[in-house]
């Protein structure tokens, strides 16, 4: 098949979506299928080997959230028709989003859509002055959503959403893991032992988060967490992957609170790094308060981490977690709940192997590999029927 992926902020990712968005092209080019990607012009493109992507005029959003593009519908038309489009999947509810739906309708040409971002995605502050922002945004994701062909989300809880938003047929499609490449079998002992050094982390339990420095992640929480350890005797190190808008400010607050051996922000780390990073941890912590799915935690199943997982209504990584079995879901009201669970974890051998040997069988259920023949089975569906299911 013939399909054009859109997503701005790919090749390369910003984000759950862009890193979802690169890893379904690439696999549906490793099964035969010709990619075409449209997304934003950037300074230092990836090589992308055996896509053929179209960049546009973009702007940075603010806060390091990555670029959005603006490109001309005729522009959009020469290439679907050039490259002999047979389906578009649509991942982000923008304007690039929008001029590639236009095109497609025009041409007759299947449209899929992939639900990835919410409302506090875009407007993470709990201000009531930005409530009628809110309110505009949720409008437009219902109005543009509402026009695909069919829908897929990498959740249940995100299923649930366009249920309520849409009425439109959707499917759950998780954006899964390669289970091969986040193996820790690729880890040598050396290389481990490197990069424990390379960031000081010593024979001391190990947290980690791993995601974008943003609001709506709720990293400030995390210090919250550590401050209380530490307040009672507990010696732990808390390792920080990510970078974004929050890193001066997260920076700025460990040196205020003498927190400079306890806390380590390692900023974005490349594959090999990552996977150190995910095997070094003993508990995987994620806070935040918005997530449809959550590669990063995901990721971290597939390298045996116990997990900890934000309790919030729009947190949809808590349907990862089962309760006492491959780790507990924590207040986000009360850090003192997320240490004792911590603690209770940490201090009993059994309890946390038994945790990381759970994350690891029920993550195999995620293989992106299912995740693709689910993909091809719903474009050959909407193909066979004529763009409408």
């Amino acid at each position: 098949m013939r399909i054009c992926f859109v997503s701005d902020q790919s090749f390369p990712p910003r984000g759950g979506e862009g890193i979802s968005t690169q890893n379904f092209s690439y696999k549906l080019r490793e099964r035969g299928h010709q990619i075409t990607l449209l997304t934003s012009r950037v300074k230092r493109p990836l090589p992308a080997e055996g896509i053929r992507i179209y960049r546009f005029f973009s702007l940075p959003l603010p806060g390091g959230r990555g670029p959005l593009a603006f490109p001309r519908l005729r522009e959009i038309l020469t290439i679907l028709r050039g490259e002999k489009i047979q389906i578009v999947h649509i991942n982000l509810p923008t304007y690039l989003g929008w001029q590639v739906l236009k095109a497609a309708k025009r041409l007759g040409i299947p449209v899929i859509m992939g639900f990835h971002v919410q409302v506090g995605n875009v407007v993470s502050s709990l201000t009531p002055l930005l409530f009628p922002l809110k309110v505009t945004i949720l409008r437009w994701f219902s109005y543009f959503y509402q026009r695909a062909d069919f829908l897929v989300t990498p959740s249940h809880f995100a299923g649930r959403i366009l249920e309520e938003r849409t009425r439109r047929p959707y499917e759950v499609v998780s954006n899964g893991v390669d289970l091969k490449e986040f193996n820790s079998g690729k880890i040598s002992a050396e290389k481990l032992s490197d990069f424990k050094r390379k960031y000081n982390l010593r024979e001391e339990p190990l947290l980690l988060y791993v995601g974008r420095l943003s609001r709506e992640k709720n990293v400030n929480y995390l210090l919250k967490i550590i401050e209380v350890m530490k307040k009672e005797g507990w010696r732990a190190r808390l390792l920080i992957v990510g970078e974004g808008g929050l890193r001066r400010h997260l920076d700025k607050r460990i040196k205020k609170l003498k927190m400079e051996r306890e806390i380590v922000i390692a900023g974005y780390l490349e594959r090999e790094e990552l996977l150190c990073a995910y095997l070094s941890g003993d508990v995987f912590l994620l806070p935040s308060f918005y997530e449809l799915q959550s590669i990063a935690t995901m990721e971290a199943m597939a390298m045996k981490c116990a997990l900890l997982i934000g309790k919030s209504e729009e947190n949809a990584a808590q349907e990862l977690v089962k309760e006492g079995i491959n780790g507990y879901l924590f207040s986000l009201e009360d850090p003192e709940d997320a240490v004792e669970k911590i603690i209770r974890i940490l201090s009993n051998e059994t309890l946390k192997r038994s945790m990381q040997e759970a994350s690891f069988q029920m993550i195999q259920t995620h293989n992106i590999e299912n995740s693709i023949s689910k993909l091809e089975k719903i474009y050959q569906r909407l193909l066979k029927m004529g763009g409408i299911l």
